[in-house]
């Protein structure tokens, strides 16, 4: 039952019978990352390879364990020390301390071929 109520909450479905294949019914990687993740809230372990070997209910639940133990995930109060990075970040004096901006400059003694650079930063943004 958690399993099919974690399928139908991630894939959008109205029902879920436990033959039904979890990417039949549009699962993918991530929203099986998004199911061990819920499983894992609600005290359940399950292996990402077996997700994928064994797509239906009636096959994966034999592969589905209780959580021997589980971090507290309540919220966190009080002061923490600032990392080396924060404390670098926090010490600059910029005009407009919302936002860094991080420069790169390309040197390359042969030049570049102008289109190639521009057409692949140009697929990169």
């Amino acid at each position: 039952q958690t399993l099919a109520s974690i399928w139908q909450g991630v894939l959008g479905a109205k029902s879920v019978g436990i033959l039904d294949n979890f990417f039949d019914l549009g699962g993918d990687s991530i929203k099986a990352i998004q199911v061990s993740s819920r499983l894992l809230q609600a005290g359940y372990k399950l292996d990402m390879k077996d997700l994928f070997q064994y797509p239906s209910i009636s096959l994966l639940s034999g592969h589905v364990h209780n959580v021997s133990r589980t971090a507290d995930q309540g919220e966190v109060s009080g002061s923490v020390e600032l990392t080396p990075i924060q404390q670098w970040f926090f010490g600059l004096s910029s005009a407009e301390p919302h936002y860094f901006n991080q420069s790169v400059m390309l040197h390359r003694a042969e030049g570049f071929d102008l289109d190639a650079l521009h057409h692949t930063v140009t697929k990169l943004t």
